[in-house]
């Protein structure tokens, strides 16, 4: 008996030992993910606390970049009634139209981004209002209708201005808390926050490749900026689309590495150079196949001179998947003079060509 017991005993102590060594593993394991969880990690854990999350050093970190935007602009000739009231006669004779929106200062020396349709066309000035109230006209540096973006530059070479932190938006993830900060109908900076609902959205725009939100978007917060938590600019606020035009619909945002794309040219040239490739491809082979069925081939243009042929299937794009974003990235982005290697299957072959993109109109 006391042989069973000794037994008995030995055995629960090795259980107790094993036990005690796997729980004092756990926990250690759970400390070292503590420290290295990441912010968004850590606001799950604040929620398990109860403690509550505030994204006020996101807002008074990105705020001051945020401006108000007033452009006036001459309208055209044939006005509807309703469009004559609602604009002004200059000293000129022209009417004019003040429209308003947001923008996001760049760098310091003044360079901000806002959309195209926020200045216009036909743009007689632009005023921009700070954060703090100073005002300073600003000069139109470029305009892309493509992805509706437009640089300007304060006039103004005595001061340093607030600057945003640019962020990868290729690294945002569905999901991924946002907020969207800009100048709602002209009632001042207001904030409103929402998640990633999708990246990659078309709508029409070869050139878009959206980052939606559900965040409220509305009318003045164009040209806006789309801050992650962290207060770092991943997107320009552009468009809404509901059947009212108001904020319950859905609120798409330039991704920021495309605006900084465009940036970079505008500067540089007052417009984008875009590489031009000269063939369609079929919509529908798009979305419901996964593959890009060669519809139109423009004669004597790059597609021309590199083989390719109407009713060609693209099987690769620079050895990668031909998906709609591979698609945007390689021919979207573009510059005259690149080399795309393309992998097409013509009936039961498989050709290899090598497109050298020419310069767009």
């Amino acid at each position: 008996m006391r042989i069973i017991n000794k037994k008995f005993m030995n055995t629960t102590k090795s259980i107790f030992n094993f036990s005690f060594f796997l729980l004092a593993g756990a926990l250690v394991g759970f400390l070292i993910s503590l420290f290295f969880l990441n912010d968004n990690d850590k606001s799950i854990v604040d929620e398990i606390n109860n403690t509550a999350y505030s994204y006020n050093y996101a807002v008074e970190k990105a705020s001051p970049a945020v401006v108000n935007i007033y452009s006036e602009q001459i309208m055209d000739k044939q006005l509807t009634t309703q469009r004559r009231f609602n604009s002004i006669f200059n000293n000129k004779g022209q009417q004019v139209k003040t429209s308003l929106g947001s923008g996001v200062i760049l760098s310091s020396d003044g360079y901000i981004l806002t959309n195209q349709h926020v200045v216009g066309d036909n743009t007689l000035r632009v005023t921009t209002e700070l954060y703090d109230g100073r005002k300073f006209i600003a000069q139109l540096i470029g305009i892309d209708k493509g992805t509706d973006l437009a640089v300007l530059k304060i006039q103004d070479d005595k001061n340093l201005f607030p600057s945003i932190e640019i962020e990868d938006s290729d690294k945002l993830n569905i999901g991924d808390i946002v907020l969207a900060i800009g100048n709602p109908y002209g009632l001042g900076q207001s904030v409103s926050m929402g998640i990633v609902s999708a990246t990659g959205r078309e709508f029409d725009n070869p050139y878009s490749n959206y980052i939606q939100t559900d965040a409220s978007i509305n009318r003045g917060n164009s040209g806006g900026a789309l801050i992650d938590s962290k207060g770092r600019l991943i997107g320009i606020n552009t468009l809404i689309r509901s059947s009212s035009g108001g904020s319950e619909g859905i609120g798409l945002a330039i991704p920021s590495t495309i605006a900084l794309e465009i940036i970079s040219d505008l500067i540089q040239y007052g417009e984008v150079r875009r590489g031009w490739l000269g063939f369609s491809i079929e919509r529908l082979n798009l979305l419901r196949k996964g593959q890009l069925m060669i519809s139109e081939v423009v004669e004597n243009g790059p597609a021309y001179r590199s083989g390719l042929m109407k009713g060609d299937v693209i099987n690769s794009i620079n050895s990668e998947s031909p998906s709609y974003d591979n698609l945007y990235k390689t021919f979207a982005r573009s510059k005259p003079g690149e080399e795309i290697l393309l992998e097409v299957k013509r009936g039961s072959d498989i050709i290899n060509l090598a497109l050298i993109t020419g310069q767009a109109d």
